[in-house]
């Protein structure tokens, strides 16, 4: 008689079944010594967690910061350990531009239902919760668009610029709704979705308290945006931050790495124009932090 599987375990079976072929191994290493996680690369950064040698550990990226690689231990948790206590000749998988069935298995166990809000200006309501449609699909969206919840400090899944980008597209709905951080750039502008016809989401409405902001998350700095992950603010949550414009224009072309966190969504709307304006459909919306790196290795989270 075959053991029956847990739920987990279903979970798992399924979402490497279905999403069979769109599957990349992460890139696995070892502990060769006791090491410190630490928030920033930097010795003097605030240590998250003591690993003990042997810990496993997934690289983040195979690039080295001031001698700390980026990386993430079993719990999800993220941060920098010394380089030289991670034995890269033990590395398994390929690089990761794709995503592992971990990972694909953390995103689907951390999916927190969206719950849409109405639009609210001046103490008004000048949108509805599913903004302005009768198609279901776009109900569907908008309702992932419209959700003004935000994640626990540690809830964040950090996820590669590359895994984000290569997630499948055949069940967005096992994934979207996971609350994700991503490392980037700001490239090419803030683009204020202010101009005619506007969005159903926001009713078609264009004052500036009442649409979105598209924002090109790019791996380097000064990319083009069809190398983009789009990220987004809305100005459903914009109220519940202190996020200044120019604040991010000053960060938009330069090389200053940033993080964004928040909610992943996929919208279907514009799978016509992959690798045109946009790297992939998969995005962070609506984004619920933004961070800026400073000069000692950490993050700096830009609400004033």
């Amino acid at each position: 008689m075959q053991p029956k599987l847990t739920r987990i375990s279903r979970i798992a079976a399924l979402l490497v079944i279905g999403f069979a072929g769109a599957v990349a191994p992460a890139q696995t290493s070892k502990l060769t010594h006791n090491s410190n996680l630490r928030k920033a690369a930097s010795s003097s950064s605030a240590i998250l967690q003591k690993l003990s040698t042997g810990a496993e550990v997934t690289l983040l990226s195979t690039a080295k910061k001031s001698g700390y690689y980026h990386v993430q231990v079993q719990g999800g948790v993220a941060g920098w350990v010394l380089a030289r206590n991670v034995d890269v000749s033990i590395i398994t998988g390929s690089s990761p531009t794709g995503p592992s069935s971990s990972l694909l298995t953390k995103l689907h166990g951390a999916q927190v239902a969206a719950v849409p809000q109405p639009l609210i200006i001046g103490g008004q309501q000048v949108c509805k919760a599913t903004g302005k449609t009768t198609d279901p699909k776009m109900i569907a969206l908008n309702t992932q668009k419209n959700r003004t919840d935000m994640p626990d400090v540690g809830a964040y899944i950090a996820i590669d610029f590359d895994v984000l980008k290569a997630l499948p597209r055949d069940s967005p709905d096992q994934l979207e709704g996971a609350p994700v951080m991503v490392e980037g750039f700001l490239s090419n502008k803030i683009n204020v979705e202010n101009k005619s016809p506007g969005e159903s989401t926001n009713c078609n409405l264009l004052g500036a308290d009442e649409v979105d902001w598209h924002i090109y998350l790019t791996k380097s700095p000064k990319q083009l945006i069809k190398t983009a992950i789009i990220v987004e603010t809305t100005p459903r949550t914009r109220p519940l931050h202190h996020w200044d414009k120019s604040v991010l224009d000053g960060l938009v072309n330069q090389d200053t790495r940033v993080r964004i966190s928040g909610w992943l969504m996929y919208d279907f709307q514009h799978t016509g124009v992959i690798g045109k304006e946009r790297a992939t459909v998969w995005e962070v919306h609506p984004i619920t932090r933004i961070e800026a790196a400073d000069a000692n290795g950490g993050w700096k989270d830009i609400e004033h």
